[in-house]
């Protein structure tokens, strides 16, 4: 049953994942915590989360399940990602992506990260969303923002009320059993699909075209053909990806 959002907000913070760690006995599931700007941002394998004023910082937690497996608090990056995905479209309908694992696109430049932390009895969510901000000359290449595309500004605290309520409706159709369906609408917004990509994880890099993410919330592979190896398809839970960039002459 979804519940009212109830949206805490900081002008500062050190980072709204860690002020959840810390303090989320003292709030409800699905309570909000946001911030104009992180002091100490918090991003995947221990990197900082680059944070400017005008974007959507947010954190929120999920309780366990008595009723769920660990295969199902491994596919709530997923859930995030279209969560995100759909929110965002009630704001601006544009040709958003979700890249496996943790990430938004649109025009083939990052928009959001999203980053999924275990703390005691709850999992934390947290996302960065490029709204307001303009982004810096040395991040232009690679990342956009809302108003940089449609030249306008939004209301952030519509933004977050919007994924988080997504977020709720896609919780409760995992515990229906609509795991299917809701594969199918990830899928249908695959950033990596079709892309020759590097997977690297550990001391190993494996390369060769993204497929779809299968029923375990991995990301399928065509790893590429050796001299002793035929094509075939595998499939990876956790790894970094890295596009390749293939020039045609």
């Amino acid at each position: 049953m979804k519940k009212n959002i109830r949206l805490y907000k900081f002008n500062e913070i050190d980072s709204t994942n860690e002020y959840l760690r810390k303090n989320h006995k003292s709030y409800e599931e699905f309570d909000v915590i946001s911030a104009r700007t992180q002091t100490h941002g918090k991003a995947r394998r221990q990197n900082d989360w680059v944070s400017m004023d005008g974007m959507a910082i947010f954190s929120f937690f999920l309780k366990e399940r008595d009723n769920w497996e660990i295969e199902d608090y491994l596919k709530l990056p997923l859930i995030a990602g279209l969560a995100t995905v759909n929110g965002l479209k009630e704001i601006e309908n544009l040709e958003y992506k979700f890249k496996w694992t943790n990430d938004v696109y649109v025009e083939n430049k990052k928009l959001c990260g999203i980053l999924i932390e275990k703390t005691e009895d709850v999992y934390i969510t947290g996302i960065g969303i490029n709204v307001n901000n303009m982004l810096p000359e040395n991040l232009k290449s690679k990342a956009i923002s809302l108003t940089q595309i449609r030249n306008k500004k939004y209301e952030i605290d519509e933004v977050i009320k919007n994924i988080v309520l997504e977020f709720q409706t896609l919780c409760e159709n995992l515990e229906n059993g609509f795991w299917k369906d809701i594969l199918k609408e990830i899928n249908q917004i695959n950033y990596l699909k079709g892309k020759k990509i590097e997977l690297k994880f550990g001391n190993e890099v494996i390369s060769g075209v993204a497929q779809n993410i299968d029923e375990n919330g991995e990301l399928q592979i065509l790893m590429e053909k050796t001299d002793n190896r035929k094509p075939e398809v595998r499939s990876f839970s956790v790894g970094e990806v890295f596009e390749k960039i293939v020039y045609s002459s």
